[in-house]
């Protein structure tokens, strides 16, 4: 008889509870021995929205808390670094802090609730450590922060391990819609910087180390000038997959926590499917692994491995939540440079940049700053380096599918085109159950010719592309492919396999589109001449391997002349 299953750690952040549960935790415990090896005493590191920063720091604060010295054994036997202890272990006074509830309203607001998780952290630490002083409890977060540890120095008896989370939350919450209140909370004169100042003030008694997660360095060089003394790792290659899962991680995962036998053959199946879905993530251009978003995989594992089945949508709603704040991005400062590396990832073309290391919202805003911010917030990641710059891509699937559900979005807000999901998932359904695309190429034309009456639409063949797969993205029938390789050339469009769907009927496009005035001057013998050319294409890749295990595979020639689709048909073998 094997172990039996752990549950999975879903939505779980602290990591005594994933102890004292025997929940499933991926063993990350080695990195602490590599952070105590860095030169630093004082780290940043940056990852995307759910990417497991919270629980890494619950596990640094378990692991050199003082309080936790006798339960040393219990929480960390099974780890790396209870088999490695380093001599810090459990020699600290822990003081965290959480900035992810701010609010961010106005500046006082900001700066109450700012001032206020201030105290709170403090009181936390006197009431952990039973060490209580008559700290100021009124004035700016800087002041009652100097006080209280000016207070305590006279009293511990060990160092300080400062940790925080989620430092920038407040930032980028601000900073596609409140400039100014961003620039002053972190101004020379304002109250988030000053604070960083008396931090680092505290370096100088009883703060030995510090360890700040966020998403990106946005505040960074604002407060680098007052706070000049920490390290910024987020890109090196060594702690590339300190959080996040590995594909070999992700394995053990499985086999740790499905209630049924999971065959290999069926594991390389699974991992498959997640790889498309959730997989890309690379941080240093140095780097060789790539990895998954780690919430996301406990959102899809939980539904798999009780039931064997997929979860019917493919993202999170909370993730979903966390990442539709995309279209706020697109507002920061320069909106136009911003839409056209918005078309650049939504037609697929090279992405390269010099990434930014540190922002400042003084400054010019290039494009390079503007695609280095997706790619901190997770949705751009490297694909590879060229000539001392990157190249950047979409990560996977998931993060394709979002910035199409915003490239729909802006073209019902600036085009004033209605779209109907309704419309769309009746249409999908035809595609799905009877095999027919009539409803969907209809609401296609509908769309190009609405969209061909707007100057600042130029269209091409990619753009009909793109109008084609946003709107069967929309439906969750099939796992939708743009481009989609096969042996012998790429496909158009492809609607695929996606668990736990059934459809009777899978689909391949091939699309070509005729411009108007050639369409006029030639008539039916360019759409006869298009037509051939992508008939003789769709019949290779549909012989592909990949696609001749798939039953009921319709094959579409659509061909459009301005707004007009001029051919719709299906290429019988």
């Amino acid at each position: 008889m094997g172990l039996a299953p752990k549950k999975l750690p879903y939505g779980i952040s602290d990591y005594k509870t994933i102890v004292e549960d025997n929940l499933y935790y991926v063993d990350k415990t080695k990195y602490i021995e590599k952070l105590e090896n860095l030169h630093s005493y004082y780290i940043f590191f940056l990852r995307p929205r759910r990417f497991g920063k919270t629980l890494f720091t619950s596990v640094l604060q378990n692991y050199y808390d003082i309080k936790e010295k006798d339960n040393f054994e219990i929480l960390f036997r099974s780890t790396y670094i209870g088999q490695n202890p380093t001599k810090e272990r459990n020699n600290y006074y822990i003081l965290k802090f959480n900035f992810s509830g701010l609010t961010t309203d106005t500046l006082e607001k900001l700066e109450k609730s700012f001032t206020n998780i201030i105290k709170i952290s403090l009181d936390a630490f006197q009431g952990r450590y039973g060490i209580f002083v008559d700290y100021l409890k009124e004035g700016s977060a800087a002041n009652i922060f100097e006080d209280f540890i000016t207070k305590i120095s006279y009293i511990i008896d060990k160092p300080v391990y400062v940790i925080i989370d989620e430092y920038d939350h407040f930032a980028n919450e601000l900073l596609s819609f409140q400039i100014e209140l961003f620039k002053k909370t972190i101004s020379q004169t304002g109250f988030v910087r000053k604070w960083y100042e008396v931090l680092k003030k505290a370096t100088e008694t009883v703060v030995k180390r510090i360890f700040a997660t966020g998403i990106s360095p946005i505040t960074l060089d604002s407060l680098t000038s007052g706070f000049n003394i920490a390290d910024d790792i987020t890109r090196m290659k060594d702690f590339n997959e300190m959080m996040g899962f590995t594909e070999s991680e992700v394995k053990e995962i499985i086999k740790g926590t499905a209630k049924f036998r999971v065959s290999e053959k069926e594991l390389d199946e699974l991992l498959n499917i997640l790889v498309n879905y959730y997989n890309g993530y690379m941080f240093s251009e140095d780097a060789e692994i790539r990895l998954f978003n780690s919430d996301m995989i406990l959102y899809y594992l939980k539904s798999y491995v009780d039931t064997g089945k997929a979860p019917r949508e493919l993202i999170d709603v909370n993730i979903a939540s966390d990442y539709g704040k995309m279209g706020k991005l697109f507002n920061l400062k320069n909106k136009n440079e911003n839409m056209e590396v918005l078309n650049q990832i939504i037609n697929g073309e090279e992405i390269s940049a010099s990434i930014t290391r540190q922002f400042s919202m003084e400054k010019d805003f290039t494009k390079d700053d503007f695609k280095s911010l997706l790619f901190y917030m997770g949705l751009l990641t490297i694909d590879k380096e060229v000539l001392g710059r990157v190249r950047l891509k979409v990560p996977n699937y998931v993060i394709k599918g979002l910035y199409f559900e915003y490239f729909l979005k802006k073209l019902n807000e600036d085009a004033n085109c209605k779209i109907d999901a309704d419309e769309i998932q009746d249409a999908i359904e035809q595609i799905a159950l009877e095999g027919s695309n009539t409803k969907f190429i209809k609401l296609i034309e509908d769309a190009v010719s609405e969209l061909s009456k707007r100057d600042f639409i130029k269209f091409d063949e990619k753009y009909i592309k793109v109008l084609m797969y946003a709107y069967l993205r929309m439906g969750t029938v099939y796992s939708v492919k743009s481009e989609y390789e096969v042996k012998g050339g790429y496909i158009d469009i492809a609607l695929l396999k996606r668990e736990p769907m059934k459809p009777e009927f899978y689909a391949i496009f091939e699309v070509k589109y005729i411009r108007k005035s050639d369409y006029e001057k030639y008539g039916q013998m360019i759409v006869e001449e298009k037509k051939n050319e992508v008939m003789s294409q769709i019949s290779k890749y549909a012989s592909s391997e990949e696609l001749t295990a798939l039953t009921n595979l319709k094959k579409w020639v659509v061909v459009f002349a301005g707004d007009q689709c001029v051919v719709n048909m299906e290429v019988q073998e």
